[in-house]
């Protein structure tokens, strides 16, 4: 019998109804990986993204922005990848992994700020843990977010 692999990913400090507008200042918020399974996640790396929506940008409807992770050693903001990318491309996109043994949590801290030329409506933030080298799915997490232009 194999051991279970499982990973709870969650999204933190958001206000309830979060509304992020369109050229407007960034939005801080946390991202929470646990191990809650019997077995080591040799690397895991996040992806931070936003589902499509109608009041995105040609031609799929996307949330262009910019995002950045804080680096806690240097307490810096640092550049990261907001894929925009459609199927299931965008877990190719997780950058800066870690190991997560059974038993570990890491947060790592985000702020995005949405480009210009965004529409109203609805839309998810979404964030997927990535088991590398091999890319895949290991955890997700969701915060349902409304854009204003």
């Amino acid at each position: 019998m194999r051991d279970a692999a499982e990973l709870t990913a969650r999204i933190t400090g958001l206000p309830a109804a979060p509304r992020l507008v369109s050229s407007g200042a960034p939005v801080e918020f946390s991202v929470t990986l646990r191990n809650t399974g019997d077995t080591d996640f040799p690397l895991i790396a996040p992806v931070v993204r936003f589902d499509q929506y109608d009041g995105g940008l040609a031609p799929l409807g996307s949330v262009a922005g910019r995002l950045e992770r804080l680096d806690p050693v240097s307490g810096a903001w640092q550049p990261a990848p907001l894929p925009q990318a459609t199927g299931m491309d965008y877990l190719l996109a997780a950058t800066g992994g870690a190991p997560l043994p059974k038993g570990a949590t890491t947060t790592i801290r985000y702020r995005v700020a949405l480009a210009a030329g965004l529409g109203a409506g609805a839309t998810e933030l979404q964030v997927y843990a990535v088991s590398q080298p091999s890319n895949q799915q290991a955890g997700k997490a969701v915060a349902k977010v409304t854009i204003a232009p």
